[in-house]
């Protein structure tokens, strides 16, 4: 049941995007007669390209165009020589996957100067005369892979690896003539410059791997360890063709499934090692949203029509190169982090790539189920009751939580009860146990407090109810299973946008003579996850902290994440400070909101960057406005049909797939605490001005009139 309503759901999330990008992009009949469109690929080598030029040409023929298919096999003066001649055959538009981002500028000039349309597909045309590029975010893709590994070496917060015993590090970057490369790489440095500043890890090599070919990679990886005499603790390579062939290398000298190593794509082998243990982490780029989004857009400019969704970014910044002039219109679509905890979720439920495929040569007792095999269980005689416990109706996600829950519950043949506790950490455990007097058979608790509601849990437990503790945990190993988005993630994702709103790393204006000061403001100290937000937040910006980059200035609690409270806080600390504050690390949108009308009334909202999560409606608002920085979406439309999932799979004795078990100790902090926590954690994703549109109103997730309310008529984006 829990893959089929995953399966469910991102169906739908796949319609709605299509949706709107028919909407937006014009996706009815095709120009009179059969227009010519031509798709240029740098090679067919490359895993992924071949079923994408099959989806593309599909997609294109169903919208009425003729479709030429060339590949250039690597050859940069091919490629060329095919562009002019699609264009002699007289191509009206061109989807272009360049081998050399300089080198097809040449052709692509002249077929612009034709008047045929260009989409540079995933990989950008060093020209401002591409129609637009399309892609994903492939600095995220380089901080994910970077993470992952570091992660896998207990970084930051490990007691191995010092200034005295650094992890030694080696970096594969993919095509030095692919400009991707370079993007995954900033982002790969991001996450990696301030361990490597504070002595941490050791870059012990450094190479490129041209036409992100494996064999070449294997080649430079056995030199590596040739001259490192195998001592190497990590390998950042940066994708999963190239992983694979360091692999082999790693594998002839025993170090596979020992030596950390990252990739992206999740091809089938990628997803393939991480099941086996060897690969560590891939970064899943879902290439069916970005070829109907290129098609869309190809269709649309064609038609003459506007592309939604568009940032227009100089090339200078694209390539990093100040000689080049002129803008391009970009399209970014997110990535997912993928390991061995989540690969069969995101990789094999969803469809991307073939089980069979991704678990070939694992053990039979070691197989998950085939996605959908498992038989429909029959309905219960009687509806069986199943209990919501909420801290509070207050916090703007729980009460639309609560009526979701409750639908997917009563779908699925349950009766529901829901109780709401008001921030009253005594009657909530009344309530609990009031559920459990009525014959609650399951409950799903959103705790106030972690260690107040253990009381009436261990009861609730022993008299046979299945517990889930929703997105906070509970200090018990006794709960059945703890759900909640990936809340150290949440913390660094929200540091990393306050730093990189303050140029950080790289910014010649904070230095240790002239550190920037900066206010941390923690959730409720009651909330477990305010804890893990705070654990994020201290990995990205502790190594600022001991090179001297940045002070902490302040740094307070806010008491059930009340707005009110958090103003106050900053008013206090505004005083004491004299106004001299440059940036707010704060731990949700409420807070974050709370503290910027202290801000604004020193004049200095939307001047001091600040963060937050839960993507509310007032804080994406705030963004739009240019005052509160960053937040982090945590799509709750998944965490519900998870959890529901999860509990019919307890009420009925089926084993929870995707599921982590955890010590009590390490989720907390506590070394008093004893046992275990079954835990699924979900993705999150940073939002900014520059994609608050695409993921948090072309999704649904907040509506555009909320998002976009007190915003000038003409500086408003089309409704999706």
């Amino acid at each position: 049941m829990k893959r089929t309503l995953a399966r469910i759901f991102m169906l739908i999330t796949v319609l709605v995007m299509l949706t709107a990008g028919l909407s937006a992009c014009g996706g009815g009949a095709a120009p009179e007669g059969k227009v010519k469109v031509g798709l240029s690929f740098s090679d067919f080598a490359t895993e992924r390209w071949k079923p994408e030029s099959e989806l593309l040409t599909k997609l294109l023929e169903e919208k009425g165009y003729e479709v030429l298919v060339q590949e250039a096999a690597h050859d940069v003066k091919l490629q060329n020589d095919q562009i002019d001649n699609m264009v002699a055959q007289g191509v009206k538009g061109l989807i272009i996957v360049a081998e050399d981002g300089e080198a097809a500028v040449t052709s692509v000039d002249k077929a612009v100067a034709a008047g045929v349309k260009v989409i540079a597909y995933d990989r950008p045309i060093k020209t401002d005369k591409v129609s637009a590029y399309l892609t994903f975010d492939n600095t995220e893709v380089g901080r994910q892979e970077a993470l992952g590994v570091m992660t896998a070496l207990g970084l930051p917060g490990s007691t191995t690896w010092t200034a005295d015993n650094p992890a030694k590090v080696v970096l594969s970057g993919g095509s030095p003539t692919d400009n991707n490369a370079h993007l995954v790489r900033n982002g790969q440095m991001e996450v990696i410059q301030p361990y490597i500043d504070s002595g941490v890890i050791k870059v012990v090599a450094d190479f490129w791997v041209e036409n992100w070919d494996p064999a070449k990679a294997l080649a430079q990886m056995e030199n590596t360890l040739t001259a490192q005499q195998n001592a190497i603790d990590a390998v950042i390579a940066s994708n999963d063709g190239t992983a694979l062939g360091e692999l082999t290398a790693l594998k002839a000298q025993g170090l596979a499934g020992k030596v950390p190593i990252s990739g992206q794509d999740a091809t089938a082998d990628g997803a393939n090692s991480i099941v086996k243990g060897e690969q560590t982490v891939t970064v899943y780029k879902d290439f069916r949203l970005l070829a109907p989004k290129s098609v869309d857009t190809l269709d649309a400019l064609i038609k003459g029509e506007a592309i939604e969704g568009v940032q227009t970014i100089p090339l200078k910044t694209l390539f990093g190169d100040e000689a080049l002039t002129g803008d391009m219109a970009c399209v970014f679509l997110p990535v997912v982090q993928v390991t061995k905890d989540n690969v069969y979720e995101e990789i094999v439920v969803s469809g991307f790539q073939p089980y069979e495929a991704v678990y070939r040569d694992i053990p039979a007792d070691m197989l998950p189920p085939k996605p959908g095999e498992e038989a429909a269980e029959p309905a219960a005689a009687e509806p069986i009751l199943i209990g919501l416990s909420f801290s509070d109706f207050a916090t703007e996600r729980w009460k639309p939580e609560s009526e979701l829950l409750t639908a997917a519950l009563e779908e699925l043949g349950y009766k529901v009860v829901v109780q709401e506790a008001a921030h009253d950490v005594k009657l909530q455990n009344d309530q609990i146990d009031n559920m459990v007097a009525q014959g609650a058979k399951g409950l799903i608790i959103i705790a106030e407090d972690g260690d107040a509601v253990v009381t009436s849990v261990d009861k609730a437990v022993a008299a046979g109810v299945k517990v889930i503790a929703y997105d906070r945990l509970i200090k018990t190993a006794n709960v059945s299973a703890y759900l909640t988005f990936d809340n150290t993630e949440v913390g660094r994702q929200e540091a990393l946008g306050v730093m990189t709103a303050l140029g950080l790393p790289g910014s010649t204006t904070w230095t240790a003579d002239n550190p920037a000061k900066v206010v941390l403001s923690g959730g409720s100290p009651t909330d477990n996850n305010a804890h893990l937000v705070r654990n994020g937040q201290m990995e990205v910006i502790q190594p600022y902290i001991d090179s001297g980059v940045i002070k902490v200035v302040a740094d307070f609690w806010v008491e059930n994440w009340d707005p009110a409270k958090a103003l106050a806080q900053m008013e206090n600390t505004l005083t004491a400070n004299q106004n001299k504050i440059d940036a707010v690390i704060a731990s949700n949108d409420g807070t974050a909101l709370g503290e910027l009308t202290a801000l604004k009334a020193q004049g200095l909202a939307g001047i001091v960057p600040i963060s937050g999560q839960d993507a509310t409606a007032d804080g994406a608002n705030s963004i739009v406005k240019g005052e509160q920085t960053v937040t982090v979406y945590k799509d709750f439309r998944l965490l519900v049909p998870q959890s529901v999932a999860t509990m019919d799979a307890l009420i009925k004795g089926k084993a929870i797939e995707g599921v982590q078990n955890i010590a009590l100790s390490v989720l907390t902090g506590d070394d008093a605490l004893a046992g275990d926590m079954a835990c699924v954690f979900l993705p999150v994703v940073q939002v900014t001005k520059d994609n608050v549109y695409e993921e948090i109103v072309v999704s649904g997730f907040q509506p555009y009139d909320l998002v976009y309310r007190d915003i000038p008529a003409d500086q408003l984006p089309p409704k999706p």
